[in-house]
């Protein structure tokens, strides 16, 4: 049995001819149920709605850690992968240096014998020296016709397919005259002679042209390295 329910303003409800407040809460209780069941299910989906943001909050957190992973390592790998290329380049050069060090034109018996065949008769050679792509000639002719000689000396090396014809220049050109007490035992002057000196840049040769013409001055062991060097692909 419920408790009474304490009603200050029963009196003045009856004289206002108004219901009291027992029968005005059983009418109304419907209503509040209702209301209760309204707001229990507003709470219930304002319940899962954050229960929905919290767990939709740490699959992106989740996520997120994954995509940092995924740059660290996307960062390391190309850190490697720079580190890789940059090892790789030097090797490339060092490769391309021995190559060219293997190959080069300065440093074969072929230049010598070049310049044996194309040396003109009344012609001394005292000096050959490659500085850098350039080589440098030293010499002399002996007279008469010495400046004739030095023409066609430098007309043979424009011919020579190992120089640059376009650049062998004729850069000094000086008479001496010997005369009896003054030739030291080691001078090569001959008397009534012209010193010349002449410089021409190396030519570059494709592989294929510059083994034709190993071949044709007899220089077996470069040509046999050249074979060697394309056998191995370092040069094409």
């Amino acid at each position: 049995m419920s408790a009474p329910l304490l009603d200050l303003l029963r009196e003045r409800r009856q004289k206002l001819g108004q219901e009291s407040m027992t029968s005005a809460l059983l009418d109304r209780r419907p209503l509040l149920l209702r209301g209760a069941l309204v707001g229990a299910v507003v709470l219930g989906v304002a319940v899962g709605c954050t229960a929905l943001v919290f767990l939709r909050q740490q699959v992106v957190k989740a996520q997120t850690a994954q995509l940092t992973r995924f740059e660290a390592e996307s960062n390391q790998l190309q850190a490697e992968m720079a580190a890789s290329k940059t090892k790789l380049d030097q090797l490339t050069a060092i490769n391309r240096g021995l190559t060219e060090a293997l190959t080069t034109l300065r440093t074969s018996s072929a230049l010598l014998a070049d310049l044996q065949l194309r040396t003109p008769e009344g012609v001394q050679i005292t000096s050959a020296e490659a500085r850098g792509t350039v080589l440098v000639l030293k010499g002399q002719a002996v007279d008469p016709l010495a400046f004739a000689r030095i023409n066609a000396m430098q007309l043979e090396l424009r011919r020579s397919p190992l120089m640059d014809a376009k650049g062998v220049n004729l850069v000094k050109l000086e008479r001496v005259e010997a005369t009896a007490g003054t030739a030291k035992p080691d001078d090569p002057v001959i008397a009534s002679a012209v010193r010349f000196e002449m410089t021409g840049p190396f030519a570059s040769l494709p592989p294929a042209r510059q083994l034709a013409v190993m071949r044709q001055l007899g220089s077996q062991g470069m040509a046999r390295r050249l074979q060697l060097l394309q056998g191995e692909g370092l040069i094409q």
